[in-house]
């Protein structure tokens, strides 16, 4: 089995935006996971697990999914995290989570609400479908302490950030290592008319 994530990556500009954010929270927290291992994403579906026999058929899907979808515009607006992240492994991931947090539009609601009801409820998934979508893009996860965790808060209650961004393709990432935390993209499929 290889496991995936469902993702889109930020354009050059919009990827320079948030790297730079990445790395003053990195500094300020401690935490270099999301920096070494992750490139800045919004997760716009569930993670599958997939055989080898089943990632042509998914491709497939995916591609015919990505021509009847128009690209996406969304909104960067603020910050937020956790401290009981559902992917965390004791002694190896912390359960902290700082993130970007990105505006539930109709559009991003619905191409998360299609993905799953027309292709990936079909599959099984690496972590728990959640009930919820909660777009963001990762400033620091993995190796952030509870520590670093409360720093990075801090940090962020004096920073004010609104910036647009656009969803124009989904990446197939395939993940590894522990938890499968590290990624590379495997494919991307463009959307309509981008």
């Amino acid at each position: 089995m290889k496991t995936f994530s469902l993702i889109t990556y930020l354009t050059r500009e919009e990827f320079a935006s948030v790297r730079e954010l990445q790395k003053k929270v990195s500094e300020i927290t401690g935490s270099t996971k999301s920096l070494s291992d992750w490139q800045p994403h919004i997760t716009i579906g569930d993670g599958p697990e997939l055989t080898d026999e089943q990632i042509p058929e998914f491709e497939e899907k995916l591609q015919a999914f990505a021509l009847q979808q128009m690209p996406i515009s969304a909104k960067i607006t603020g910050f937020g995290g956790i401290d009981n992240w559902k992917g965390a492994i004791p002694g190896e991931i912390t359960p902290y989570v700082i993130w970007l947090t990105v505006e539930v539009n109709p559009e991003l609601k619905q191409c998360w609400d299609e993905l799953r009801e027309s292709i990936t409820s079909r599959y099984p998934t690496w972590l728990p479908r959640t009930e919820t979508y909660v777009p963001h893009i990762t400033l620091a996860f993995a190796d952030l302490t509870e520590e670093g965790y409360q720093a990075g808060l801090r940090y962020l209650e004096n920073e004010h950030i609104a910036m647009p961004f656009h969803v124009s393709h989904i990446a197939l990432a395939e993940c590894s290592g522990v938890g499968h935390m590290t990624s590379r993209e495997y494919k991307r499929f463009e959307f309509k008319h981008t």
